[in-house]
Order: C-alpha cells, then sequence, then structure tokens
C-alpha cells in the first residue's frame, strides 16, 4: 500500500459506495483520513497567501460585482448544484473482512427473526414498526451487495432491536387479549371474546389456551340459551326438564360457571326433596310395622345424604325393630312346632335364633325344652320299633322309668300320648309271664339261664316272661347239650326238650 502511495503521489486508495437504501450514523470504526500530511512551513506559506488573497478579494470584489451588475442584464439565479456524496469511510482489507463476517452473523439472526415475526403475523398489527423494519433489512441488504458492510452492520444491527420490540410487543398484545377475551367471556359476551381470542390466534395460530377459548366464545350463545331455558323450566316447575336443560349447557361448555352452579343447586334441591320423601315414606312404613320396607328407604335416604344422623338413627331403630320382629316370629313359629310335637324343627328355629343372638332367654329355654323332646320321641320310638330290646331285664327297667317319666308330661300331645300307649303295651307283654314246660330223662341235669338250676326232672313247668332263653343239660359220660329258645308276648311255645344223649 505505502508503494503505491508513492508511485501515484496525488491519489489516496479510496471504496468508491454504491448508493445504499438506508444509511444510520454510523458506529465509530477504525479509519484513515484522506490526503497526506503537510510539513510546517508549507502549512505557514499556505495561510500567508490564503491571507493576502482575502484582502484582494476584500477591497476589490464589491466594487467589480457592482459594475458587472451595471453592465449586464440580470439573469436568473441558477439553481443550487446538487450536493456532493459523502465519501465512505476507507478500511483496511482485514477491517472489510471482520465487517463482512459480523454482517453475515447479523443476517443469520436477522432471518430467524424474520422467520419468527412472519409466524406471529407482525405484518398484521406491526403497523409503521414493521414496515421500518423491512425497510431497514432491505437497506442492510441492499448495502451488503454493495460491498458497504459498515452499512449493512448498522442497518442489520438497528432491524434487530426494533425486531426484538416487536417480537416482545407480540407477547404482550397475546396476554392482554387472552386477558380481555377471558373476561368477555366471563362477561357472556362472545363477539368481543371471540374476536381477542382471533387476535391471538393471528399472532401465534398454535396457542392451545386461545384455540379453546376461541370454541367456548362459538359455543357461548347456545350455552346461554340452555341456560336460559332452563332456568324457565326451573320456575315453572319442571325440574327435570331444567336439569336436562342445564347438562346440556354444561355439556357443550363444562368451564361456564353458571350453568354448573345452577346444575348443581338444582340437583341439590332435587335431592333434598328426595331425601325428605324417603324419610316421610320410611316413617309410615315403621308406624305400619313394615320394618323390612322402612330399613331399604331410610338406607336409599342415607345414599343420598350419608352424614345424616336422622337417616341413620331411623335406620337404627328399623333395623331393631326387624330384629324383634324377626324374634318374634321364630318364637312365634317354634311354639307353633311344639304344640304341633314337631320338636326338630322348633329346635332349629330355636338354634337359628341362638346365632343371630346368643343372649335370647326364650331361645334358650325352647332349644333345651325342644332338645329333651326330640331325645325323648327318639327313645321312645325306637322301643316301639324294637320291642325285643324290652326281654332286656335292665332295658326292660329302663324302659318303666321311661314310659312313667313320659306320661307324666304335661299336656301330653297326640303323639307322645301314641308312644307312651304303645310302650305301656309292650312293656305290659314284656312283663307278663307265659307258660313254658321243659321236659327230660331224669338222668340230665338241667340249668336255665335268667332263671338258675333246675335239677334232674322229666316234666318241669314254668311261667317265663317273654324274652330269649338258653338252657344247658349236662350228665357225666355224655356230650352237654345246649338249647336256646325264644318267648313271645301272646304266643304259645312247645314244649322243650332237654337230655344228654351222646356218650363221651
Amino acid at each position: 500500500m505505502a508503494e503505491r502511495d508513492k508511485q501515484n503521489p496525488g491519489h489516496d486508495e479510496t471504496i468508491v459506495p454504491v448508493e445504499p437504501g438506508f444509511r444510520k450514523p454510523g458506529p465509530e470504526v477504525r479509519r484513515r483520513e484522506p490526503g497526506r500530511a503537510l510539513s510546517m512551513p508549507v502549512r505557514v506559506a499556505a495561510l500567508g497567501g490564503l491571507v493576502a488573497a482575502a484582502a484582494v478579494v476584500f477591497m476589490w470584489l464589491p466594487n467589480w460585482v457592482d459594475d458587472q451588475q451595471a453592465q449586464e442584464p440580470v439573469a436568473e439565479e441558477p439553481p443550487p448544484p446538487e450536493p456532493l456524496e459523502e465519501p465512505g469511510p476507507v478500511y483496511t482489507e482485514d477491517e472489510l473482512e471482520a465487517l463482512r463476517d459480523e454482517a453475515d452473523g447479523l443476517l443469520a439472526q436477522l432471518l430467524n427473526q424474520q422467520s419468527q415475526l412472519d409466524r406471529r403475523s407482525a405484518a398484521e398489527w406491526g403497523g409503521d414498526d414493521f414496515e421500518t423494519y423491512q425497510e431497514l433489512g432491505r437497506s442492510g441488504d441492499d448495502a451488503y451487495l454493495a460491498d458497504e458492510f459498515w452499512n449493512s452492520v448498522a442497518a442489520y444491527e438497528q432491524a434487530l432491536g426494533l425486531g426484538e420490540g416487536l417480537l416482545t410487543r407480540s407477547i404482550e398484545l397475546i396476554d392482554a387479549a387472552l386477558a380481555a377475551a377471558r373476561e368477555a367471556l366471563q362477561a357472556g359476551n362472545a363477539d368481543v371474546a371471540a374476536e381477542q381470542f382471533s387476535l391471538v390466534l393471528q399472532i401465534e395460530p398454535d396457542n392451545a389456551d386461545a384455540q379453546a377459548g376461541l370454541l367456548r366464545a362459538q359455543q357461548l350463545p347456545d350455552v346461554l340459551a340452555l341456560v336460559r331455558q332452563g332456568e324457565d323450566l326451573e320456575r315453572s316447575g319442571d325440574l327435570e326438564g331444567a336439569v336436562r336443560a342445564y347438562r346440556e349447557a354444561v355439556a357443550l361448555d363444562g368451564l361456564w360457571v353458571p350453568a354448573r352452579s345452577a346444575l348443581d343447586a338444582l340437583q341439590a334441591t332435587i335431592r333434598a326433596r328426595r331425601f325428605d320423601d324417603l324419610m316421610s315414606r320410611g316413617l309410615n312404613a315403621m308406624a305400619a310395622e313394615e320394618f323390612e320396607e322402612a330399613h331399604e328407604l331410610f338406607a336409599q335416604a342415607l345414599a343420598l345424604r350419608p352424614d345424616s344422623e336422622e337417616a341413620r338413627n331411623a335406620q337404627i331403630q328399623a333395623d331393631q325393630s326387624r330384629k324383634l320382629e324377626q324374634i318374634a316370629l321364630v318364637e312365634a313359629r317354634a311354639l307353633a312346632f311344639e304344640l304341633r310335637e314337631r320338636w326338630e324343627n322348633a329346635l332349629s328355629l330355636y338354634n337359628d335364633a341362638l346365632q343371630t343372638d346368643s343372649t335370647l332367654a326364650f331361645a334358650q329355654e325352647g332349644r333345651a325344652r325342644a332338645q329333651y323332646r326330640v331325645d325323648l320321641e327318639l327313645k321312645l320310638q325306637n322301643l316301639v320299633d324294637h320291642p325285643d330290646l324290652l326281654f332286656d331285664d335292665n332295658v326292660l327297667r329302663d324302659a318303666q322309668l321311661l314310659a312313667a317319666e313320659a306320661a307324666g308330661i304335661a299336656p301330653m300331645g297326640p303323639r307322645l300320648g301314641e308312644q307312651v300307649e304303645s310302650l305301656d303295651r309292650l312293656l305290659r307283654l314284656a312283663s307278663t309271664p307265659l307258660p313254658v314246660q321243659l321236659q327230660s330223662d331224669e338222668l340230665t341235669e338241667v340249668t336255665l339261664f335268667r332263671v338258675g338250676r333246675l335239677g334232674q326232672f322229666l316234666v318241669h313247668d314254668l311261667e317265663l316272661r317273654p324274652g330269649a332263653y338258653t338252657v344247658v343239660g349236662s350228665r357225666p359220660g355224655y356230650r352237654d347239650v345246649r338249647m336256646t329258645f325264644t318267648v313271645l308276648p301272646g304266643q304259645s311255645l312247645e314244649p322243650i326238650r332237654v337230655e344228654c344223649m351222646e356218650r363221651i
């Protein structure tokens, strides 16, 4: 560069700029001043010449101007000359390269910012600021293409600053529009709410709050109509119809507070009326001693109002009354079975009652009574069905005691009386001796078990109670004989011969 200056002493190295679209008072940059520095003597001589020339002009120029004006006609004043374009600053090659890199970086940021503003439809709401923003961008581009990187940097920086302001304003616009839309929606102004939500969607099309809010605003007229319909039905007394209208409104917009509040309040009123009706019907059932029905009605009332002490106490009372009724019914049925001498059925009822409440005195007493009669019946019936058991002396003795015990029961029902009568007859038969004749050879020693030793005889007549008997005959030198016979009530028995005839 220095060598080139020496070869061209009358010319400085400059960069001729293309007319820029936008110039900003540039940032301070390092530049070289055009021209060369003069020595001190030359500067003094030049200064003196300038002073002398000024004096001559000062003394001579006015007279010369007057003479010229007198001699020449006055001509139209020519237009002022076009101002000369201010020459651009001079940069070194390294400085220009640095400016180009800076401009590239700023341009990349600006393109990203431009994309954000386009997505937010800044052209629709940015006004003059957005137009200026675009102009700055174009000016920066023009300067960049003209290699005036210092101007493009300045324009891009100014555009980025303005763009940041527009982005900030978009956020503020969204917040303000959402607030206004929600307020309008809450006030029932569907048009204003839809307008504000639409504004938000112009700036931010994927804004979920605005999308949901716009849908609510569009449905709000239908919601308001349903709420008014519900209010009219409620005033006319058609509560169920009003509930349906409010539910339709809530189904359209579950966030619409008046519809939800009206539905909740009306449902509470219906539940209260239903509760009162159930309690009234339950108390009427109690008065009619329909305790099972009363229990169910009070249970339904508790389902509507679980914390109601009134319903809970009424249900407890119904349960107690139902229990007492059931106890009384069990006692009555058991006594009926006793009167009909169906002791096993009575015993089953008493056992069931004691499983419910082991402290029931009537059931304890009834179970003991029924169990005794069941056992007695079984014993009596067994003896009646098997009279041969009475042939045993011990059994006969026990049966006589049992018959006496049964005969002492009062009142005696027909079934027990029949059993006692049958046993008494069997006891008389079993106790009445019958004639029995034993025959022998006067050589055989005869012994009759249950009676004793009879000795040697030809004929021995006895009277024996019904039963089974064993007779044994023995004779020295002969094999013993053993015979078993049964004496049956009311039957005669052929003579029984006992004689030892087989020698040993």
